[in-house]
């Protein structure tokens, strides 16, 4: 694929309103890119322990659905990397070592048998805390594959953040945060920010200058418009929407 190509496809994803031709723009950069398969998932971290996830599958169908019924989230490799690094995984690394996790190793297998033998996954993370990665799969050997990935990483690189831009602008207002955010006054923020460093009740109130009565009024009001029970969970969750967020200077 030609770099006016590759521009052509980020300059639809900018103006697309549609997630069936975000799938459709993805499959012909797929294609363009000389891979047979891709994926994209985008996992938002609105609960901690059920997270939002948000995917467009360009996979086998068969392979797929094993896929989720053996929750393979779990175990799959690029999707560990993806979530906790920011650098491409290039599958060649991926191959069985002695003395893998048997789970794993069965994955793996499964995964080549199926035709998905090499490929990239590309991570970017968003400014909610959420982590995706857009994967580019072909059926041809690790070694066929691997100077044409390397060759087409910048432009697969810039593709996906584009990428992932454009399912924010479409998805994560209708589906992630459907739903007026939480209005926090100020000194609601403030109060949770000295919560989530561990700060006590009168210690906030030492640091900000008011009683500590009206930190804890802060507080239980925030939580309120948090919807949630307790001072824990009205920080993780202020942290989560990104309402209470790391202080510079």
């Amino acid at each position: 694929m030609s770099t006016a190509e590759t521009m052509g496809l980020i300059d639809a994803l900018n103006r697309t309103d549609s997630v069936d031709e975000i799938h459709a723009l993805c499959a012909e950069a797929c294609t363009g890119f000389g891979f047979d398969h891709f994926i994209y998932g985008a996992r938002t971290p609105t609960s901690l322990v059920h997270p939002h996830l948000f995917i467009i599958s360009g996979f086998p169908t068969p392979w797929w659905e094993h896929y989720k019924e053996q929750n393979y989230f779990q175990i799959d490799p690029t999707v560990a990397h993806c979530a906790s690094r920011t650098v491409p995984l290039i599958w060649n690394s991926l191959a069985p070592r002695e003395g893998e996790n048997p789970a794993m190793r069965r994955f793996m297998d499964e995964s080549r048998s199926s035709g998905l033998r090499s490929g990239v996954s590309l991570p970017v993370h968003g400014w909610q805390g959420e982590s995706a990665m857009l994967s580019m799969v072909s059926s041809r050997e690790p070694e066929a594959m691997q100077q044409e990935i390397v060759a087409a990483l910048p432009e697969l690189q810039l593709l996906t953040a584009h990428l992932h831009e454009a399912v924010r602008r479409l998805v994560e207002v209708r589906e992630i945060t459907a739903g007026p955010q939480p209005g926090l006054t100020d000194r609601e923020r403030e109060c949770l920010l000295w919560s989530a460093e561990g700060k006590t009740s009168w210690e906030t109130s030492q640091i900000l200058g008011i009683a500590e009565r009206t930190v804890i009024f802060h507080l239980q009001n925030a939580g309120t418009k948090l919807n949630v029970t307790n001072r824990q969970q009205a920080v993780a969750r202020a942290i989560s929407l990104r309402l209470v967020t790391p202080q510079f200077g």
